[in-house]
């Protein structure tokens, strides 16, 4: 292929990629607004779920909260309660530390090939990125 295929096949595919992501957008935006209109016929309940039926859909909006936890203010305040129940409504994650992982490959091989042998490595999909360049 040469140089000036190269280019103008790239410039074709992104900008099929742009047209395809504008369009998804104008999707979402369609969709949300429907979402909106259906949670103000059926309606929402703070936290939990509320269904209506139609003549030919059953439509069920749920509603919640996501809830976070500041460990700094939760290690001030777990001392205070019983550990029985600090145990319940608090877990622990178990998470890698990837920066670390990485470093530990090149330092001590040994530790990496031990760690490694308890994590499950699958890849990502590969993000593509466009920006449109103004013609001059």
């Amino acid at each position: 292929m040469t140089e000036s295929n190269h280019a103008s096949r790239l410039d074709q595919l992104a900008y099929e990629l742009e047209q395809a992501k504008q369009s998804e957008q104008q999707t979402k935006d369609y969709r949300l607004a429907i979402e909106q209109q259906l949670c103000e016929l059926v309606g929402v309940k703070d936290e939990g779920s509320y269904s209506t039926k139609g003549d030919y859909y059953k439509v069920t909006t749920v509603a919640g909260f996501t809830r976070t936890l500041d460990t700094d203010k939760w290690h001030q305040v777990k001392n205070r309660i019983p550990e029985s129940v600090a145990a319940k409504v608090v877990r622990s994650k178990l998470e890698i530390d990837t920066r670390q992982l990485k470093s530990l490959q090149g330092l001590d091989r040994a530790s990496y090939n031990l760690i490694a042998e308890a994590i499950t490595t699958k890849p990502k999909k590969t993000a593509i990125k466009f920006e449109r360049l103004e013609v001059q």
